[in-house]
């Protein structure tokens, strides 16, 4: 005499095959899960660098003075006058993301005109997914893509060196 009309639901083999594709799936996907977060992370983190620089450059210009960005402390900060005046707007730097520079303080001058100044942004060492932004004397501030030091250069590390600066074409 066979019930199986009568029963519903797993059996226990069932069940752990089931849990345990579940933990394969998992275990593959965490890691690039993480990943995704840091690079994610290093691009908010890239991106609130470039709007803070535009910011200082723009508001030397609308109020016909000199600004300065300044490193210090972890964070990234738009000053009057010099960097030991009170901030006008600043950044945090998130855990994990670095943002290497030639400059520790980069002027915006009153007629649109800057301090030239190469920043990377990275988490980590991890060149490949980090970011450079690039500021010229003429007072331009402009990102590469992700891994890129310059128009068509790759980046090779997450620290500034003299062969980072590129001129635009």
């Amino acid at each position: 005499m066979s019930r199986q009309t009568d029963m519903h639901g797993f059996t226990l083999v069932e069940l752990m095959i089931t849990v345990s594709l579940l933990a394969i799936f998992a275990a593959i996907a965490v890691p690039s899960f993480s990943q995704f977060i840091n690079n994610n992370r290093t691009q908010a983190a890239n991106n609130e660098l470039l709007a803070l620089l535009q910011f200082a450059r723009s508001v030397a210009v609308e109020e016909q003075m000199t600004l300065k960005a300044c490193q210090e402390n972890g964070a990234w900060t738009v000053k009057k006058k010099d960097c030991s005046s009170e901030a006008i707007r600043s950044m945090g730097i998130p855990n994990g993301v670095a943002i290497a520079s030639d400059q520790s303080e980069i002027s915006f001058r009153y007629n649109g005109t800057a301090t030239e100044a190469t920043l990377i942004t990275c988490h980590g060492d991890d060149s490949t997914n980090g970011f450079t932004v690039a500021v010229r004397n003429a007072g331009s501030v402009r990102t590469y893509g992700r891994g890129k030091s310059g128009p068509s250069n790759d980046m090779d590390s997450c620290t500034h060196s003299q062969e980072d600066d590129q001129d635009e074409e």
